[in-house]
């Protein structure tokens, strides 16, 4: 046994001797950095990101030229060219008119819309002031 005794024991030595070199073969500490090369050239475009979010609104740019006239370019803002009007018939005169620059469209009087009187192309009224001619409804338009 003594031959296997020594056999282990040079084995170990061995193993011992080859981990020391080992230990010595790793990295050294690195030393001091050289000066940054020359830029190579530009690599290919990569594709866009996604875009960010809106900016601030800029500020309120000129009037605009106006465009040419229409139609109904004689009326002021916010009136409309169409108006209805409807009248009591029992209690007071039962005549209504459309004013100087409209024209009567149509009226009638009462709910089964019984026929008018017309005065002339503004003015309509309801032949007997009862209950069943009230209301008179008279609708005018605007004349260019």
């Amino acid at each position: 046994m003594s031959g296997s005794k020594s056999m282990i024991i040079k084995s170990l030595a061995i193993v011992i001797a080859l981990s020391i070199c080992l230990a010595n073969c790793s990295e050294g500490s690195p030393g001091p950095r050289g000066e940054a090369g020359v830029a190579g050239p530009p690599g290919e475009k990569g594709d866009p990101g996604p875009p960010g979010p809106p900016g601030p609104q800029g500020p309120q740019g000129d009037r605009g030229p106006s465009g040419p006239p229409g139609p109904a370019s004689s009326l002021p803002p916010g009136e409309t060219t169409v108006r209805v009007m409807r009248m009591n018939c029992e209690t007071g005169a039962c005549t209504a008119a459309c004013n100087q620059d409209e024209v009567l469209v149509t009226a009638y009087c009462g709910p089964r819309r019984t026929a008018v009187s017309l005065v002339d192309e503004r003015t309509a009224s309801c032949p007997a002031r009862r209950p069943a001619t009230s209301p008179l409804v008279v609708v005018c338009a605007k004349a260019p």
